[in-house]
């Protein structure tokens, strides 16, 4: 038997939260009902869950249980200052502002209880965004997000942290009850999102928030803090919640209880692992739709999605990959062929990381973990795509299973005109002019704030009417070390000259590069900087001195201010 409220048993339980406040000489500032009774899962044994705070309350946090005829009563009382502390900045640990953030239905002045509500539910979308924004830098600039992403993610917080909340939560999102509930809590999370929209922190597009450019920059610059939850711990606030939690734990158990009761006989999974996964309302727009963080597409289930009924062959050929694997996806319907390039991003350790932190120690740090390095090939890919920039286009992306979709670009690296160069010691006219144009077009991307970040002529190809495309973005970063971009080019296309061949050929090289560089708006300070040795160290290795030190010398030359 579900128990409901009535107007009676609210009259009654507002005379017994002043019979509380009396005794204390404190001002009864607001009181509201949460817990089962409100979400509408309560039995004949559910207490009915009151928060009551009170002005000028000592202690500052207090349990009472109480009866009124058969109701039981469970009454949170609470200092309004300890609860606006907690509602700001996770004073109690959100113990109490959290009962805030879930349904509930005010006794006394709701419109002081709606206002913590939303500041405590948009300080939660604050904090939330600011994680999404450190974890995901690059990727944070082309996000989707669903507005219930916020509500999900902060319950999934709160039952890491105190797991005994789990089944509350799975209570009450049962799905006889979910529809009114969600709808209950997301009101005040909307209202929060508005008052960010107002700060030009969140912009909407299409019913999903954007993280803004401005947010973005500002929690990037920000030095890193100490987290709110651990703040939250001190002393005296630690024991003030030890004292009360016996009390909280029977109601907490007896949720359990009503969760077992209602899966009785249903093989669950581990309760934590029921909750709604947040990650599905984080989503990556791609030309197939957008695809949730949580998508773990294989890349025969890409298959069916790109070719309606799917293909009558399908044929997968592993074209290369050292640090990670890469694969040519050839589909073929009827008559029809269509090929897909996909990277698997591997996490980087033991061996095939430490080469890597050797060769570019103190000049150059390189991403390492594969859900990183995904994120930066797609967000930069997409940033770069949307400007008219020359990339493939990226079809589709699989976040679970690291792995990434993109066009087919067909044409030879642009390593193949630098041979013709070196071979013909710099009278190659044709591709001396690639040259310019790859100059040209890293300009266009320093321009753009992009940071290609593995510049080397491999991970450019020519196409059969000459044009240049950029397909590597795993270490590219906005506003990042364009000066790498210029050095790795150079001095990379440098190794290609035999130890016994004059400088000859790379000088042409450079000059042809930095001319293009520098017509297409980049800045003579980046190649300046590109000659010194903190760059010409990391490619000594395997680049002939005397090749590193005429492309360093022309830099410098070409690089000074008139």
């Amino acid at each position: 038997m579900t128990q409901r409220l009535t107007g009676s048993l609210k009259a009654s339980v507002s005379k017994a939260c002043l019979r509380i406040a009396t005794p204390h000489e404190s001002r009864l500032t607001a009181a509201g009902i949460y817990g089962p009774w409100v979400s509408g899962y309560a039995d004949k044994r559910s207490s009915l869950h009151v928060l009551l705070v009170l002005h000028n309350y000592r202690p500052l946090l207090r349990a009472h249980h109480r009866t009124l005829g058969e109701t039981r009563l469970f009454i949170l009382t609470v200092d309004q200052r300890a609860l606006e502390r907690d509602v700001t900045r996770g004073w109690l640990g959100e113990f109490v502002a959290e009962k805030l953030t879930v349904p509930y239905e005010p006794l006394m002045n709701e419109e002081y209880l709606s206002l913590q509500e939303v500041k405590a539910k948009r300080r939660i979308i604050s904090e939330l965004l600011e994680n999404i924004i450190l974890e995901f830098p690059e990727l944070s600039h082309e996000l989707h997000i669903r507005p219930e992403y916020f509500m999900y993610e902060s319950m999934m917080r709160r039952a890491r942290l105190f797991p005994p909340l789990t089944f509350s939560f799975l209570n009450m999102l049962r799905r006889s009850l979910k529809g009114r509930n969600v709808e209950s809590m997301m009101k005040g999370y909307l209202k929060a999102l508005d008052q960010l929209k107002e700060e030009n922190a969140v912009e909407f597009s299409n019913g999903y928030v954007r993280i803004t450019r401005n947010l973005i920059s500002a929690t990037k610059s920000r030095k890193l803090r100490v987290p709110n939850f651990l703040k939250s711990f001190q002393r005296a606030v630690l024991l003030n919640l030890l004292g009360i939690l016996p009390k909280m734990m029977q109601p907490l158990l007896h949720d359990e209880d009503i969760f077992s009761e209602s899966h009785r006989g249903h093989k669950t999974d581990l309760p934590l692992l029921q909750l709604q996964n947040p990650r599905k309302h984080l989503l990556m727009p791609t030309p197939l739709g957008l695809v949730p963080l949580s998508n773990r597409t294989s890349i025969k289930d890409f298959a069916r999605k790109v070719i309606p009924g799917g293909p009558s062959d399908i044929k997968i050929e592993k074209i290369g990959g050292v640090l990670n694997d890469v694969y040519l996806l050839s589909l073929r319907r009827k008559h029809e062929e269509q090929r897909v390039v996909v990277k698997r991003f591997i996490d980087w350790s033991g061996f095939k990381w430490f080469p890597l932190a050797l060769w570019t120690l103190g000049t150059k740090s390189f991403a390492v973990f594969a859900q990183s390095r995904l994120e930066r090939q797609y967000a930069i890919n997409q940033f770069l795509h949307s400007q008219g920039f020359p990339v493939p286009r990226v079809l589709y992306v699989s976040p679970q299973e690291r792995l990434i979709f993109e066009e087919l670009v067909e044409g030879e690296e642009l390593v193949e005109a630098i041979r013709q160069i070196i071979s013909s010691n710099g009278n190659a006219t044709k591709e001396v002019a690639l040259i310019k144009e790859a100059g040209r077009k890293i300009a266009q991307a320093h321009r753009l704030g992009v940071s290609l970040g593995d510049s080397k002529p491999e991970n450019i190809i020519v196409t059969q009417d000459g044009e240049l495309f950029f397909v590597d973005f795993e270490q590219a970063t906005r506003d990042g070390d364009w000066a790498w971009d210029v050095a790795e080019f150079l001095y990379y296309s440098g190794h290609y000259v035999s130890p016994v061949s004059t400088a000859r050929a790379a000088e042409v090289i450079t000059k042809e590069f930095i001319d293009g560089y520098l017509e297409a708006g980049g800045k003579k300070e980046t190649v300046r900087k590109a000659s010194s040795s903190r760059y010409t160290k990391v490619f000594s290795i395997f680049t002939p001195l005397h090749v590193i030190l005429a492309i360093s010398n022309l830099c410098k030359k070409m690089g000074k201010e008139a």
